[in-house]
């Protein structure tokens, strides 16, 4: 029975939409937004976002001279580029609708698959957290994980754990014993949870979390006093034009960043004690080594880092300032960096925030491309807020059809120090 190109284009959309809705993992676990489509068009598909501020208490009473600003800090959200399925066939191709559906499902599959990669990856690779772990329970493997975002002081709103499916095998049934899913609807277990509130996380199984390269510490050294302090955006006094910073990254000077790789935990130890995370709203020290993810190396001297280091007792900030501290103590000159991730390779198990990863999602005006000559557009929004299109056209000269499935989306880990990487030892 003949069909419609309408009907074709629907039957390719629908199975791909359903498809991607039956295998997203990751998109509902982080925040999902879509700003203002001509507002990105302006800005060069990038939006810049505020954090959260801090403020510091003041004692006394007569508070004369003692009044602060107020910091602003920001972030880059980017669009990326769409990811597609782009299809030319020849028209005898079509004639079975069972080819139309068949594609529209692995269109579906790979565009869900390579989401959940994306996310995974991000947080794999800027993450700041990290540990080593040699224990034999699930539980105690992931306590850790709460430990460390409880001192922070970080553990309030949705938190999840992902296990790679070798430390599933190993942790799988201690976990799935707790009975933490007891009653629990069938769809969860579709979405590869393992468990909810296990120490303090939802846990999910993921088969798509990448290695983590590593070897052998390089032992380098710090050359210059460490220096940073939080920065809001700043408005050129002639022109008026605001310039925002990055709250994210830290520059640091060493001896050589050649044998560090983009990706690796870092430590920094002044005279072989190391610097401590710092509770994020209260200031305590934690008694724990603040790690640090290398994000990129500027030059064989310097190594950036997530987050940007801001010390306590740094003599050089002001009391406004030292409400963003994040570290006991600053990082001296001839500090120690010290790289955790010291196996060669690892597969990665992720933990984070719910809020600390955002997508943004990207829209076309779908409406205007049905007025161009031959070309169709249809889209669908799905569960999670994500929109999917397909445009389509033929060509009589050839007698072939063509069609570009694709989602468009950014992400960005808005809370490096709220996310992070386990691994088994």
């Amino acid at each position: 029975m003949a069909i419609s190109t309408a009907k074709a284009a629907e039957i390719i959309l629908d199975n791909a939409v359903q498809t991607h809705e039956k295998q997203i993992q990751m998109l509902d676990l982080v925040d999902y937004v879509e700003p203002d489509a001509g507002a990105m068009q302006n800005s060069g598909n990038f939006i810049w976002s505020n954090v959260q501020q801090h403020a510091p208490i003041i004692s006394g009473w007569d508070m004369t001279g003692s009044e602060t600003e107020i910091i602003e800090e920001t972030y880059p959200s980017v669009l990326g580029t769409p990811k597609n399925d782009m299809v030319e066939v020849r028209i005898d191709d079509l004639r079975d609708e069972g080819f139309w559906k068949r594609r529209g499902v692995e269109s579906g599959l790979k565009q869900a698959s390579e989401l959940n990669r994306a996310i995974a990856a991000l947080i794999a690779n800027t993450g700041s957290m990290f540990y080593r772990s040699t224990a034999t329970s699930g539980y105690d493997f992931i306590a850790e994980a709460q430990a460390l975002c409880s001192e922070r002081q970080l553990a309030d709103g949705a938190m999840y754990f992902a296990l790679n499916d070798r430390d599933n095998l190993a942790f799988g049934s201690d976990l799935a014993a707790r009975q933490t899913l007891q009653g629990r609807p069938e769809q969860t277990w579709k979405t590869g949870q393992i468990g909810q509130n296990i120490a303090g996380f939802d846990v999910y199984n993921a088969s798509f979390l990448p290695n983590l390269a590593g070897g052998a510490d390089p032992a380098t050294t710090v050359t210059a006093d460490v220096s940073l302090k939080p920065e809001g955006g700043s408005v050129d006094a002639t022109t008026g034009v605001v310039t925002n910073v990055d709250y994210r990254v830290g520059t640091i000077a060493v001896t050589a960043s050649a044998n560090y790789n983009v990706g690796d935990r870092v430590t920094f130890a002044n005279g072989g004690t190391t610097v401590k995370a710092l509770a994020l709203t209260d200031k305590t020290d934690t008694g724990q080594a603040m790690t640090f993810t290398i994000v990129a190396k500027p030059s064989g001297t310097s190594i950036q880092v997530y987050p940007k280091p801001i010390a306590a007792d740094d003599a050089a900030l002001s009391t406004l300032e030292k409400a963003y501290a994040n570290i006991d103590t600053q990082i001296l000159n001839t500090a120690t960096v010290n790289r955790v991730n010291t196996d060669a390779s690892n597969k990665t198990n992720i933990f984070w925030k719910k809020d600390s990863v955002e997508v943004i999602g990207g829209n076309i005006p779908a409406g205007y491309f049905k007025q161009f000559g031959g070309m169709k557009v249809v889209e669908q929004t799905m569960s999670n807020g994500q929109k999917m299109y397909l445009m389509y056209d033929a060509d009589i000269k050839t007698a072939k059809a063509s069609w570009r499935l694709f989602t468009w989306y950014g992400i960005t880990n808005r809370n490096p120090s709220a996310n992070g990487v386990a691994v088994t030892a």
